[in-house]
């Protein structure tokens, strides 16, 4: 007999897709699904996915160009098991019409839309178009998306990405960020010779902040990167574009930006770090990007904080991957779904019935 199917976040209603539910089902429903979908490079979407898992004998796993490169590099998936599509470019899986739009979430992360799904007695949702949102951060430009538009006018369900589903998660739109990370690198590069600057990031993910911040410096300026992130970086391949790549350096003299992992960028590590180099900076700046820093409790969101102990300055930074409450709303409106389908936090009961509600009311 068939295994119960996974829940309507993690199976595509109406069709028999898992989208990035690989720990969970991997093994138990490698036979019931054949064709996995991975949005993104992320370890809480890609969880469970081995050489072993899915069954490589029956099951595909369906993922971007970059997504894909890291499958292969970081977990040793076997490329024959690996569907590669760009995004934009419509294909077809056991009848259904799919196709991949930018998530805005980190290098190679996708929003799956699937089209034409056949309708069926016991389908939750009653439409033919479901949108997988993985994780991702919605901005204005997504609302001129053909696809997305297209999507729109089908009232389809979405598997909605609801990491900050609650009115307390506000922060600013990433370029207002971007411009305030900026802003704070020229004004602590005065004494730029004796100044080292730290930027916390994932294995993959808050790219832009530090490339930013190396083009706020000047055209010339290089970034250091350790011999794991160099690869990551590598395996991006377009999705980095070539003068970013440019600046990036694996000789941490050659200068004094360096990526470093989020956990290096707390006071307790960057006194070790100014340490190791005293005897070529006088200040460590650090930059730590993350969405949870900024709550509403703070009416208005400062771009960033900053926080100084000696000679070590933190600076948070609200620069999030994943959307704010008040986005989350906005892409509902636009998308008018028939069906929302919490993707974090959905316990089938009264939270996720909460969820819906706060992102339909009419008053947020």
């Amino acid at each position: 007999p068939d295994p119960p199917p996974p829940p309507p976040w993690i199976r595509v209603p109406g069709t028999r897709f898992i989208v990035d539910g690989f720990q969970g089902y991997g093994k138990s429903h490698s036979r019931w699904c054949t064709n996995w979908f991975l949005t993104h490079f992320h370890a809480d979407h890609y969880k469970g996915l081995t050489k072993k898992t899915p069954d490589p004998r029956n099951c595909v796993i369906w993922c971007s160009r970059p997504t894909a490169e890291l499958c292969r590099s970081r977990l040793g998936i076997q490329k024959e098991r690996l569907r590669v599509v760009d995004v934009g470019r419509p294909f077809v899986v056991e009848g259904v019409s799919v196709r991949f739009v930018d998530a805005n979430h980190c290098p190679g992360a996708v929003m799956i839309v699937f089209d034409g799904i056949p309708k069926t007695k016991t389908s939750a949702t009653d439409t033919d178009t479901v949108l997988a949102t993985g994780d991702f951060r919605f901005h204005a430009g997504m609302t001129s998306c053909p696809i997305l538009r297209d999507v729109a006018s089908k009232r389809p369900a979405v598997m909605l990405d609801t990491t900050y589903c609650d009115p307390k998660h506000a922060f600013p739109p990433q370029t207002e960020v971007l411009a305030a990370v900026r802003d704070a690198v020229r004004a602590e590069a005065h004494n730029a010779q004796r100044t080292l600057f730290l930027f916390g990031t994932y294995t993959i993910g808050k790219e832009r902040v530090f490339f930013e911040a190396a083009r706020a410096l000047g055209p010339e300026t290089k970034i250091y990167v350790g011999k794991q992130k160099r690869l990551v970086l590598e395996a991006l391949g377009d999705a980095v574009p070539a003068e970013d790549m440019r600046r990036v350096t694996s000789d941490d003299a050659a200068t004094n930006l360096h990526v470093v992992p989020m956990g290096s960028v707390t006071f307790e590590r960057m006194k070790t770090i100014a340490r190791y180099y005293r005897n070529r900076y006088d200040t460590v700046v650090a930059f730590k990007p993350t969405g949870w820093t900024f709550t509403q409790a703070r009416k208005h969101v400062s771009q960033t904080k900053r926080q100084k102990r000696g000679a070590l300055i933190q600076y948070a930074v609200p620069y999030s991957e994943h959307s704010s409450f008040k986005e989350l709303r906005e892409f509902v409106r636009f998308l008018k779904p028939r069906a929302i389908l919490p993707h974090v936090g959905n316990d089938r009961g009264e939270n996720a019935a909460r969820m819906v509600r706060a992102l339909t009311s009419e008053e947020a």
